[in-house]
């Protein structure tokens, strides 16, 4: 299962209004749960960062996130690249999420995301934070 940025950011907001579903994945990712994550997810991290004027805050929450283990973060490929530009062309998904859709396609076809945008993407299942088991 690759985990999307939008439940890694509410884990890391505890103002989010999604805060506590992403602190129970977080909770079961603890106790055993094996999740991948796109290195993408690093990048958009960083502008988000930087475009809010806290990248003094960004060592710390990523090295924070590389602390947790049961996550893999999985590289970018060819084959991924190639397949995000096609998933936006056919449907209009945003840079970061046509990428963590391809990247999601290339392995177990499942990611965690509470962005319903994911449902159009034929062969990919998403799972609610709230159906994580």
């Amino acid at each position: 299962m690759l985990i999307e940025n939008d439940v890694i950011f509410a884990y890391m907001n505890e103002r989010d209004r999604n805060h506590e579903k992403a602190e129970m994945v977080f909770q079961k990712i603890r106790d055993g749960l094996r999740v991948e994550a796109s290195s993408v997810c690093l990048v958009e991290m960083e502008l988000v960062f930087k475009s809010e004027s806290r990248e003094d805050e960004l060592l710390g929450v990523i090295t924070a996130l590389k602390g947790i283990e049961n996550i893999e973060f999985l590289p970018v490929t060819p084959e991924i690249v190639i397949s995000s530009i096609a998933i936006r062309r056919n449907y209009g998904l945003t840079f970061f999420d046509s990428h963590y859709a391809a990247t999601a396609l290339s392995r177990d076809r499942v990611i965690i995301s509470m962005d319903n945008a994911y449902d159009s993407i034929p062969n990919l299942t998403r799972c609610d934070p709230d159906e994580i088991s």
